[in-house]
């Protein structure tokens, strides 16, 4: 799995718990419909830090908070480019 595919995964639930839209989610990190768009479709392997800060300064997380989940399990992320 990519580390792009393991962040959409953790932001699926946390839009999820938190019952935000993805509409909503953009308009409230700043980032672009066609980023988020290019994360869920993997696109790209790889995501920006900024872009994941900003997910987790938004639910109120830690970036240590935010990796604290087992879709990160560093055995299943492939970091091959």
């Amino acid at each position: 799995m990519t580390l792009s595919k393991a962040y959409a995964l953790r932001l699926v639930k946390l839009l999820n718990d938190n019952k935000m839209t993805k509409y909503r989610f953009v308009k409230l990190t700043g980032l672009t419909h066609s980023t988020l768009r290019n994360i869920f479709n993997e696109n790209n392997k790889d995501i920006k830090l900024s872009t994941i800060a900003k997910t987790a300064n938004l639910f109120g997380l830690t970036l240590s908070e935010f990796f604290d989940c087992d879709i990160f399990n560093l055995d299943v992320i492939d970091f091959e480019v």
